[in-house]
């Protein structure tokens, strides 16, 4: 399968580059790498919708008339992707709790968790504040001997860390077939028996203790109710994938579905939340 690459040069960084990262999201675009003076988004040709993005920029351009933005695309096959990701892939330290590396970077025995991971095309390497969040959440998460989905699941990082810290079940999902690849992948190289599959949550058929979905505001939005109806009652639900300025809207959602917000935290004006199901 070919992916689109684009390449976007911004006269100023700041925030706007995590604003343009979450609306590229919104119309197909899965996977973002930094540059030092903007970013490369990847979009699978299949997905990549011309006028969409078209619309996007301008309305950013119209809004943001003191940044420049400038554009290069080109079609790049899976492999070229996967060894430009690898070279710029960097190990993730969080809190002395969970150490996120891949095959090339030596372990890290002090720390309790060592998590192998080959990101190639899937989101969640712990170097976006997201899934760093919900990894400093899962610190203090009593995960052992619950049953856990993790929505989402991107790379499986979270999924694998859920089932080393003893949870009983767990299922890692996602609708992106590199992502379930790569999950799949990555689960076996830490020897963590997760059942990986390519799905989403209009096929959830079975209750959890514990439910993950670091996504984006929308889907969030969108499965709220799907969540909440396949949580069990004092289960947790953990969300992140959206910024600050979202929170109220997802708090109201997950109230209207008898949920709880508990614990809130931020970073690099992303966020994450915590909710009880009552």
């Amino acid at each position: 399968m070919k992916y689109i690459e684009l390449e976007l040069t911004l006269s100023s960084l700041e925030i706007c580059s995590e604003v343009l990262q979450s609306d590229l999201c919104d119309i197909g675009f899965d996977s973002f790498l930094d540059k030092a003076d903007g970013f490369f988004a990847y979009c699978r040709e299949d997905v990549f919708n011309q006028e969409a993005l078209n619309v996007l920029l301008g309305n950013f351009k119209a809004n943001n008339p003191h940044i420049c933005v400038s554009t290069k695309f080109k079609e790049i096959e899976q492999q070229d992707w996967n060894s430009e990701w690898e070279k710029s892939y960097k190990a993730v330290l969080v809190e002395e709790f969970c150490y996120v590396r891949a095959g090339f970077h030596p372990e890290m025995p002090e720390v309790k968790y060592n998590i192998l991971i080959s990101p190639k095309m899937s989101f969640g390497t712990a170097h976006h504040p997201t899934t760093y969040q919900i990894i400093q959440f899962l610190k203090d998460e009593q995960v052992y001997g619950k049953d856990v989905m993790d929505m989402g699941t991107g790379t499986g990082v979270l999924a694998i860390l859920c089932k080393k810290k003893g949870a009983q079940m767990v299922d890692a999902w996602d609708n992106d077939e590199w992502a379930f690849e790569n999950a799949k992948e990555n689960a076996l190289n830490n020897n963590a028996d997760i059942n990986v599959r390519l799905s989403d949550a209009s096929n959830l058929n079975k209750d959890y203790d514990l439910f993950i979905a670091n996504i984006n505001r929308n889907i969030l939005l969108q499965d709220m109710a799907l969540y909440a109806k396949h949580l069990r009652t004092n289960g947790v639900l953990l969300l992140s994938g959206f910024y600050d300025s979202d929170v109220d809207a997802l708090t109201q959602m997950a109230k209207a579905n008898n949920l709880v917000l508990i614990d809130h935290i931020s970073k690099e004006s992303w966020a994450a939340l915590r909710f009880i199901k009552k």
